[in-house]
């Protein structure tokens, strides 16, 4: 399945194309689309009905789920913001436009949630605005221990260039620049000549450049350390998001980080928010970007180059480091279907952007033919065709399963998506009711009745027996889509002609019992058909009172 937003030129999510407006292509080459259609997300808030048992129960104290309704999660988003390459001025700016962006923004069934590099005060995900907002409030920047030191007049990209490329402009710029500084606080600059950039091809020629060279190292590893933690942090975040259900979306705030050295940390977590269906945005903290070293508070009070030539290649190697320091969130965006808010001073609108729920997209099926088993990743691309002025977001790509005899596995896992999921489905004919009864004043026990028609499963004849094989989860979520508790239960039906026709008639009920304390809560149920793979899940809600 492939979701597609198409967007017009003022970025307008548009909802009027048709199947043969759109060419699908797996590692280049074209696939038929076997199915397509068209959804219009309400921004309302879903509900389910809180049903009735429809069966007596003798435990005593028992009571029957109110027949009332309540409002489910339906999207989670996590602002995750870089409180250790984002200094003070970039969190300000961010946290003042996220605030003004949940006054009109966030609706019900929105669970949202703060969290941090540096992992410091972190909200889980809630529809309690005032918390959100006293975690954006509490925000501030929190450098790494040991990793704060002045760089002098070195960035971490001239570093990356000195200690990796071997950069014979940068190694120059450095010297230079460290001569200036020696001379101009009265100390002694280095008494090896610096050679000429050309020749400067081994950092070696001559102590300034085996200085320099340590210090890019120095700063370097710095950087490395910071970027780790950055990327560790949204790693984690994704795991936590796995498990939630409905829309997932992270967005990644940050002035940006430099990780030329980092690219299979990246490919990592692009794999891991991909079969989590979790989508990453980014924004960039910094806004509109100048590019100048006078206008750069970060360079303010340094001594700079004097050289007009030095002095340029200092601005343009700034330029570069501000493009290279969003390579990261750009890349995770790119690979997962998410978008990145980069270059722009209206960061509100930024946050409507990267947190907003498109007001139309195109989901296209394909089936790979010939597909190997070997886990690598395949390209995807969606092309428009007769559509002038438009444009296609869609995910990058998907990744293959990794052996045949993994698809007990990849059943598994399916299973577990479809409850985490909150779609409801209709595979076999099923119906759920619940009800409750208080064991003491501050537990309750929930049953979860569940009723299979059989009349849909898939038999097989094995003797005088006739076999299947059902598998029954319930899922216990609160009221901000926590997992709570659950069950699952394993139903091999071993059954002779006449109990099959008997069953058949009949159908079954399977009944699961939880304990949880008084609150409002989603009970999930999932029937999975081992012979045919069909799958169905059904939502209801129970609430306990206090």
């Amino acid at each position: 399945m492939v979701r597609v937003v198409v967007r017009n030129d003022k970025g307008e999510a548009i909802d009027y194309l048709h199947q043969e407006n759109f060419q699908l292509f797996d590692q280049g080459k074209k696939q038929p689309i076997i199915q397509f259609s068209v959804e219009k997300p309400s921004l309302e808030a879903d509900t389910v009905p809180a049903q009735k048992s429809a069966g007596a129960t003798t435990a005593p104290g028992a009571v029957s789920g109110p027949p009332t309704t309540a409002i489910l999660p339906h999207r989670f988003v996590a602002l995750y913001f870089d409180d250790v390459n984002t200094g003070i001025s970039g969190l300000a700016r961010t946290r003042d436009a996220a605030g003004r962006f949940l006054q009109g923004s966030v609706h019900a069934g929105d669970r949202m949630g703060v969290f941090t590099s540096s992992g410091q005060n972190p909200l889980d995900f809630t529809d309690d605005l005032a918390k959100v907002r006293q975690a954006l409030a509490d925000l501030r920047p929190r450098p790494l221990f040991g990793t704060n030191q002045a760089y002098g007049e070195m960035s971490p990209y001239e570093a990356y260039l000195i200690a990796i490329l071997n950069d014979p402009s940068a190694l120059s710029l450095a010297i230079d620049q460290e001569e200036v500084r020696a001379t101009r606080s009265g100390g002694q600059a280095p008494t090896a000549p610096a050679p000429q950039a050309a020749q400067l091809v081994d950092p070696m020629t001559s102590q300034a450049g085996r200085n320099a060279l340590a210090e890019a190292q120095r700063i370097l590893a710095a950087t490395e350390s910071k970027a780790k933690v950055t990327l560790g942090g949204i790693q984690s975040l994704v795991g936590r998001m796995s498990v939630l259900p409905g829309q997932r979306s992270l967005i990644v705030v940050s002035d940006g980080f430099l990780s030329q050295t980092l690219g299979e940390s990246l490919g990592e977590i692009s794999e891991r928010a991909l079969r989590a269906n979790v989508i990453i945005n980014a924004l960039d903290a910094r806004g509109l970007y100048v590019g100048l070293v006078t206008a750069d508070a970060s360079v303010a009070g340094r001594d700079l180059p004097e050289d007009p030539n030095m002095r340029s290649l200092k601005e343009r190697l700034m330029r570069e480091q501000a493009v290279r320091e969003t390579d990261a969130m750009g890349t995770l965006a790119l690979n997962t279907g998410g978008i990145l808010y980069e270059n722009n001073n209206d960061l509100e609108a930024g946050f409507r952007r990267v947190a907003a729920v498109p007001g139309a997209f195109y989901t296209l099926a394909f089936s790979p033919e010939n597909i190997k088993h070997d886990g690598t990743f395949h390209t995807l691309k969606v092309t428009l065709v007769a559509s002038k002025g438009l444009t296609a977001e869609a995910r990058k790509g998907y990744y293959a399963p990794r052996k045949v005899e993994d698809l007990a596995i990849r059943g598994r896992e399916d299973l577990q998506d479809a409850v985490f999921s909150q779609n409801e489905m209709q595979g076999l004919p099923i119906e759920v009711n619940t009800h409750y009864f208080m064991i003491d004043k501050s537990t309750a026990e929930i049953d979860v009745v569940t009723h299979v028609d059989l009349r849909q499963i898939h038999f097989r004849k094995e003797g005088d027996r006739n076999l299947g094989n059902l598998t029954i989860v319930t899922g216990l979520f609160d009221r901000d889509g926590h997992y709570v508790t659950g069950q699952q239960k394993a139903l091999e039906l071993r059954l002779r002609d006449l109990s099959l026709e008997r069953v058949l008639q009949t159908g079954i009920r399977i009944e699961t019992e939880m304990n949880a304390k008084p609150g409002t809560y989603l009970a999930r149920t999932v029937v999975r058909d081992a012979g045919s793979g069909q799958t169905s899940a059904l939502n209801r809600t129970v609430e306990i009172p206090y």
